[in-house]
């Protein structure tokens, strides 16, 4: 039975890693509109959009069973995605400091809703006020960032900036995993999108744009660019109150740049969350209960098998003293005889 305690132990464990996994954080520029798609577990009807943890009817900016909706200078849009998937996409324009926080849009309801993506909003003053938001990490970390709207191919490239020269090529494989020091870019096949670029221990210089794609860098068949924030660990984007006003069914009025992402925690609807660290984890879940369940079947197994054992032992040796004691008692006479021998069939 220890073993299975320690099977237990390490799923729980890797049950709190899904729980503690950070948030994505989002810059934007102050006084700009930036856009976010929130890619979701499952597709559903009433969609919502909220600050904080959603727990006052404040903190609700909108809530709809409509395909889009607007409150303020708040909007949202909703369409199934592929495998499944519903896409909720956020817009805030003319973005103003008190818009930092902490969001989480999702399906369902927003005090226990079927799926749903938190993520952080900072607004900045050192952004362009085109630039939308940007993926912000803190110093030392590391960063994954998904190859969107790119069509398969068995070159891969992963880029600071847009790939205009050699010199700006970080890795360039026909592999479906490389690395190249602190960077590194993997293909996964059934995946959200496919093919996903990483930076470890994060430093400011990291700052800037980078993309990825499939065939030559310098003149790529398709890719995708993404921009990072590495600001410092010291100083993390704070939470402001922020009002609502009533909500309407109109469809958003702007077209700001919008950037995608899915959870980094898990949904309440899902075991796994969606991201190549989180696949690998639930089928190590998956594995790990699977060992209990084989170990918990051998033990019993081992247990009923001994026992068997033990019972035909004990049967032949009470069997070997009762056939000796037969041959003890020679018959003196045929009536003795026969009932020694009534005595000893009865026994066995």
């Amino acid at each position: 039975m220890k073993i299975l305690h320690v099977l237990f132990f390490v799923f729980l464990s890797d049950a709190a890693v899904l729980v503690k996994a950070k948030l994505n954080i989002w810059s934007a520029a102050e006084g700009g509109n930036a856009s976010l798609n929130c890619h979701l577990n499952l597709p559903g009807s009433t969609k919502f959009f909220c600050k904080e943890k959603c727990e006052r009817a404040e903190d609700i900016l909108i809530k709809t069973d409509g395909s889009t909706a607007q409150s303020g200078r708040y909007s949202m849009k909703y369409k199934d995605g592929s495998s499944g998937r519903g896409i909720v996409s956020v817009t805030f324009t003319h973005m103003i400091k008190s818009d930092s926080g902490l969001y989480r849009c999702g399906l369902g309801t927003s005090s226990a809703p079927d799926s749903y993506a938190d993520f952080v909003v900072r607004v900045s003053n050192d952004l362009d006020k085109n630039s939308g938001f940007t993926h912000t990490e803190t110093e030392g970390e590391a960063v994954t960032l998904g190859c969107s709207n790119t069509v398969y191919g068995h070159r891969k490239f992963f880029c600071k900036n847009q790939c205009k020269n050699e010199g700006e090529i970080l890795i360039d494989t026909t592999n479906n995993k490389s690395v190249s020091g602190r960077y590194s870019i993997e293909y996964t096949a059934g995946s959200l999108f496919g093919l996903y670029m990483t930076i470890t221990q994060l430093t400011k210089s990291d700052t800037g744009g980078y993309s990825c794609g499939y065939g030559n860098p310098l003149s790529p068949d398709s890719y995708d660019t993404n921009d990072v924030v590495v600001i410092d660990g010291s100083n993390p984007p704070t939470s402001t109150p922020q009002a609502t006003t009533k909500t309407t069914q109109t469809p958003p009025p702007t077209t700001a740049q919008s950037q995608s992402f899915t959870p980094r925690i898990s949904t309440s609807s899902s075991d796994c969350p969606d991201s190549s660290l989180g696949l690998v984890v639930c089928v190590s879940l998956i594995g790990v209960l699977l060992m209990a369940v084989f170990f918990l079947l051998l033990y019993i197994y081992k247990t009923r098998r001994n026992t068997a054992l033990n019972t035909r032992e004990n049967a032949g040796n009470k069997n070997m003293e009762l056939s000796g004691t037969y041959e003890n008692y020679g018959p003196t006479s045929q009536h003795k005889g026969s009932k020694d021998q009534d005595h000893v069939y009865s026994a066995l």
